[in-house]
């Protein structure tokens, strides 16, 4: 979290796509972890996990993550349209598609707009 916090971003989207990536101290300002620790550093928002991951439900969420997000929708979309999917696609067991949160900005991109 020290090199992170050390660190100027101008990402829109951070996405740890492992384990436990949501965990941190509990302090008087708030949870304090990897996620604050890159929206500190200039991030907009910051897609983590709350438990251990299954390596293919992960697999399989973040490809329909990504491919939502290519589509121009907002993180917030991509990820309830990928927990959806999941639960309706073999993955019904929540710690196979609920482990996701997002945390700051609902931010989406837009893929191929001339400048």
């Amino acid at each position: 979290m020290t090199d992170i916090s050390q660190v100027r971003l101008s990402a829109k989207l951070v996405v740890l796509s492992c384990c436990h990536t949501a965990r941190g101290q509990i302090k008087t300002e708030g949870v304090v972890g990897i996620a604050r620790a890159f929206l500190g550093s200039g991030a907009r928002s910051v897609l983590v996990a709350l438990w251990a991951l299954q390596d293919r439900a992960t697999e399989e969420f973040m490809g329909r993550f990504y491919e939502n997000l290519v589509q121009g929708k907002s993180a917030s979309e991509c990820l309830h349209r990928a927990m959806k999917w999941m639960r309706n696609n073999r993955f019904s067991e929540v710690r196979q598609w609920a482990p996701f949160m997002l945390v700051g900005d609902d931010v989406s991109f837009h893929f191929g707009e001339k400048k």
